[in-house]
Formats: C-alpha cells, structure tokens, sequence
C-alpha cells in the first residue's frame, strides 16, 4: 500500500500546486488588464453602443436611456455577455444582492425545494411554472394578437433570432395586458439541474472568485425595482445566496463581478406567468 499511498499524496501535491499557479495566474491576468489595458477596453466597448457609459469612481455601467426598445435591450444585454470579459471586475458583497428579479428567485427556490424540502423535479415551481410559461418577448398590446398578430410576432421573433422561423404552433402564445408574450407548454422534466452539482461543488471546495472570472458574473440592476437581474452568472448567484441563507456561506462575501444599472425592470424578456409566482417575487419568499 505505500506505493499507492505514495503515488496519492503526490497528486494531491500536484493538484494543490496547480491550483494555486492557476489562482495566481488569474491574480495577474486580474490586475494587469486593470491597471494597463481597462481604459483602453472600456472605450471600445463603450464605442459599441450609445446607451451605455461607465461611472468610473463607481466602477459601474449605467443605461440613462428609459425608453429603449427590446431590440435594443437585447443587444446590450448580449453585449455585456460577450464583450465585458475584456474588463476587470468590481465587487458586491453577497448581502447586498437582497432583492433578486423572477428568474434568479425562482432558481434559487428551485435548490430549496429539491435539497430542503425534498420535492421531486416535477413537483418544484422551477419545473412546473418558470420553464413552462416563458416570456419569449413583447408584442405592443394596443395591436390585436389573433393568428395573424401572432404570426407577426413569430416573423419580428425570426428576425432577431432565425431558430423562430421554425416554429408552427402558435396556440401556445399568450399576451397579458402589458404586452409581454409568454410561450407555454405542459412538459415537464425530471432530470435534475445541473445547478445541484455546483451546490455540491461549492460546499466541498468553497467558492474561488479567480476561477469565476470566466466567464465573470455580470448583475444587472433596476433603479425602479430595486432588483438585481444575473445577466451572466445565474446559476452562481442562485447557489451563493441558497448557501448564504442556510449559514454555510457568509453574507460578507465579496463578489468580483460587472455592473449595469438601468432605469427599467430588466434587460431580459423574463416575467413570472402566473399570480402565484408574482406573489412569490414579491414576498421573496424561499
């Protein structure tokens, strides 16, 4: 057994001295590009759209525009999914994500509902409510939204993403009275998430802000809703603030991440469908 125990502790050495070359290789990859290269990066992303600037003393982006169109949002929003990664992050501390927006919640939820309440995949609201009643968009509610409203609403869809041009049921398609179009379906699955595996990998090892630079995390917030919205980032969002409230993680976590701040609710489609999940939103309740 000593060659074998030999052979493990050698790459447990090796592991460890790994990780720590792959922690301070991001550590310099880190402060290099925000000591020489941020200012320079932070021109060409901000040359890339005209509704964004960056608050350097805050070392946050804001959107000052309030009536964009969705096109718009959504082009910011796949920007800053493709683009900040060139710039060095801030930080948040982990209490401060407080409120989080309908999609982040309900994951979140989705994790307690499996590991503290035992609930079968079929039976959490992950399943049953925010995958099978999606907002997939907005269809403006003064047009009428019959066959051939929502035809052209699946032909503006196609536009903006060609997979829509493939879709022939339209049955599914409901508008509420604010215009947003959700998308509902009745299938439900019983595979796990793989966000249970990260809760699992958190809990063993710890969270490593390094090895979460790539890609980073980037949080939207709404200064009307007071809501944080992960652009980037959920699913590690969601298992940080799960931990956090069962005392495993501390709230005073710093979290390197991007920030925009906008003067609407969201840079994506996502609402909640049905009054039930409103309410949950609301009372932000796990």
């Amino acid at each position: 057994m000593a060659p074998f125990n030999r052979l493990v502790c050698n790459i447990k050495k090796f592991l460890l001295a790994n990780s720590f070359i792959f922690r301070t290789n991001s550590f310099v990859k880190y402060h290099y590009k925000s000591i020489l290269t941020d200012s320079t990066e932070i021109d060409r992303f901000l040359n890339k759209t005209p509704f964004v600037i960056y608050d350097n003393v805050k070392k946050v982006f804001r959107i000052n525009e309030v009536n964009l169109s969705w096109p718009q949002k959504i082009a910011i929003r796949r920007l800053f999914m493709r683009e900040v990664k060139k710039i060095s992050t801030t930080s948040i501390k982990l209490k401060d994500l407080s409120a989080m927006h309908y999609y982040d919640h309900c994951l979140e939820r989705y994790i307690y509902e499996r590991l503290r309440e035992f609930k079968k995949n079929e039976e959490t609201c992950w399943y049953q409510d925010a995958q099978n009643n999606k907002c997939v968009g907005w269809y403006d509610p003064q047009k009428p939204f019959d066959i051939e409203g929502k035809k052209r609403f699946i032909k503006e869809k196609s536009a903006e993403k060609p997979a829509w041009g493939k879709v022939t049921n339209i049955d599914p398609l409901e508008r509420d009275d604010d215009g947003n179009v959700f998308y509902r379906s009745s299938t439900v699955s019983e595979e796990d998430d793989t966000i249970l595996e990260l809760v699992d990998s958190v809990q063993e090892n710890g969270f490593s802000n390094w090895k979460s630079l790539s890609p980073p995390i980037v949080l939207g917030y709404s200064t009307t809703t007071k809501r944080f919205n992960a652009i980037c980032g959920r699913h590690r969002i969601a298992v940080l603030k799960y931990l956090q409230k069962q005392g495993i993680v501390s709230g005073q976590l710093d979290i390197m991440c991007h920030i925009v701040e906008y003067p609407f609710e969201s840079l994506a489609y996502t609402r909640p469908y049905s009054i039930k999940c409103k309410q949950c939103m609301n009372n932000g309740n796990n």
